[in-house]
């Protein structure tokens, strides 16, 4: 089940993005058929604006509600918006009125990731399995880079505008279909507030905690180094083609694919680079690349130049994406996975609208080749800034992020602190059980806690069945915590997954933070185990009936 949900889960995102990619350079066109070049620019940046309404939303939501049930909102939005886009172009509508739907479905779009970041450690269950998801979704990334460039082109070529808005809607709603699987326990546990109730109390939550790590902050920037050039390509590959390669209406989107291409390849360098321990240089790197080859595209544009260029630039820009998240992703807390992301979300918009304007603005004062140029200048400036804040970000990419993620939802965890929840999921083991395997036997002495991740467990007390564990429910704690015999027994009756903690490092997070230790000594009090035990021998011998263990 695990990973068919993770199959599920990727696949969503690669037709959500595909749309993405697509409806982006099908209203581009449609800007530059209704009113030219000028008409592209501030379409350009119309699309990107929603990120800087959008994203605090997002981390708002994220952080508040139920990720899965954000996400399949996020998506159902989006696919509404770009139908209605379709709807507008295909009845001869203004730019203006087209821009605006896609505006709205770009701006829902901005939930994807950060319920995405909340998502993926529960639905990957073991640190191999996120690797695995991580992968997946750079996968998806790099091909829809590629795929909807040439979605778009041929679309729009053959069809226009109208036709690439029907596919962009269809992708979505296909994402909508896939992302509607029955979420486990562990995906439905409510959110619980890190901050101030609002927007913008949760990317004010989000800022401190990359203040609290100045490394981050040089991740950050590559991200934004990376949006920075494809705010300026929204601009600028549009001129290429149309002005100054003269190749139709099918240009944009063929440059656009020689882009997505080189995103395509890095899939390759990506497997390799993201099962190393050391992920600095290849940000650094890949950065320093492109930023040169900006230069270099502004010296020779010419067609021959652009065919080899445009490629690698592809290439750098989505290892400078994926290595950034996965960076993140590696040293974040999971509880604010989605805020973080987000926040990124945020920066991302933020960089993309910079790139444009820079963009925009040397097109419009000097030409091409200078707008080129400038864009590499900027790369090269960011590159010199961030070197010193990526310096120790290796060293921070080994919080346990899956087993914090599974720990979180358990109620006398729920509020620890960040360093006591890492310390206890440092010691948390990964044990897989087969039908009928007994996990504790009553009687016997306690000494490990768990975490039941994925299978179904009977827990039995003194011959009778008081309930039936599933995905997100615990067992185990009544013995270290009251320090007795274990009062149950539990058996496994399929094959499950389990997260295990021994009795020194649970009692150690739970005993150590008087707000967990309170809930937890509250929780034995209610359990009330001596009347348990008294009922549930009065209903083995058949003279009363034992209750429910909540």
């Amino acid at each position: 089940m695990g990973s068919k949900r993770l199959a599920l889960f990727s696949f969503a995102h690669l037709l959500a993005v595909l749309s993405d990619w697509a409806v982006i350079f099908g209203v581009l066109l449609h800007a530059f058929r209704w009113g030219g070049t000028p008409a592209v620019g501030w379409v350009s940046l119309a699309i990107l604006a929603p990120a800087l309404v959008c994203a605090p939303i997002a981390a708002h939501l994220t952080s508040r509600h139920r990720p899965h049930s954000v996400r399949v909102a996020g998506l159902a939005a989006q696919t509404a918006a770009f139908t209605a886009a379709a709807v507008a172009s295909a009845g001869g509508a203004a730019t203006p009125i087209v821009t605006l739907f896609v505006v709205i479905g770009i701006g829902a779009m901005n939930t994807l990731r950060p319920s995405g970041a909340a998502l993926l450690p529960v639905i990957a269950r073991s640190t191999e399995g996120l690797v695995r998801g991580n992968l997946w979704i750079s996968y998806a990334d790099s091909s829809c880079a590629l795929l909807g460039s040439l979605l778009a082109s041929t679309l729009s070529a053959a069809s226009g505008p109208t036709a690439v808005f029907v596919a962009g809607a269809l992708c979505t709603g296909g994402a909508v279909v896939a992302t509607l699987w029955h979420p486990s326990p562990l995906e439905l546990a409510p959110r619980r507030p890190l901050g101030d109730d609002v927007p913008v109390g949760v990317m004010r939550e989000a800022v401190a905690e990359l203040r609290s790590r100045p490394w981050a902050v040089g991740v950050l920037a590559v991200s934004a180094a990376r949006n920075i050039i494809i705010g300026a390509f929204n601009v600028l590959l549009v001129v290429l083609a149309l002005r100054a390669l003269d190749m139709g209406d099918g240009g944009p989107g063929l440059l656009s694919a020689l882009v997505g291409g080189g995103a395509a390849m890095s899939m390759i360098v990506i497997t390799l680079v993201v099962r190393r321990a050391r992920l600095r240089s290849a940000l650094v790197s890949s950065l320093t690349v492109a930023a040169a080859l900006c230069v270099v595209l502004g010296v020779l544009s010419e067609s021959r130049i652009v065919l080899v260029v445009l490629p690698v630039v592809g290439l750098c820009m989505s290892l400078m994406d994926n290595v950034s998240r996965m960076l993140l992703q590696r040293s974040t807390e999971p509880r604010r996975l989605g805020p973080l992301f987000a926040c990124l979300g945020l920066v991302a918009g933020v960089a993309q609208l910079v790139g444009a304007i820079i963009a925009q603005a040397l097109v419009a004062w000097f030409d091409l080749r200078i707008a080129l140029i400038g864009v590499g200048l900027v790369l090269f400036a960011i590159v010199i800034s961030s070197t010193g804040a990526l310096r120790s970000a290796d060293s921070h990419s080994d919080i346990p992020v899956v087993e914090m993620a599974l720990m979180a939802n358990v109620s006398f965890f729920a509020g620890l602190p960040a360093s006591s929840l890492e310390i206890a999921a440092r010691s948390a083991q990964h044990v897989t059980a087969s039908a009928g395997d007994v996990l504790i036997r009553q009687g016997d002495d306690g000494d490990v806690f768990y975490v039941a991740v994925a299978g179904t467990f009977d827990i039995v007390m003194n011959g009778v069945l008081l309930r039936t564990a599933t995905s997100g429910d615990f067992f185990g704690e009544v013995a270290l915590l009251a320090d007795m015999p274990r009062t149950a027994t539990v058996t496994s009756r399929d094959a499950g997954e389990l997260l295990a903690i021994h009795r020194e490092p649970f009692l150690l997070a739970v005993t150590g933070h008087p707000a967990s230790h309170s809930t937890a000594m509250r929780y034995v009090t209610d359990l009330d185990v001596e009347e348990k035990m008294r009922r549930t021998r009065l209903a083995a011998s058949g003279d009363a009936t034992p209750g429910s263990h909540g």
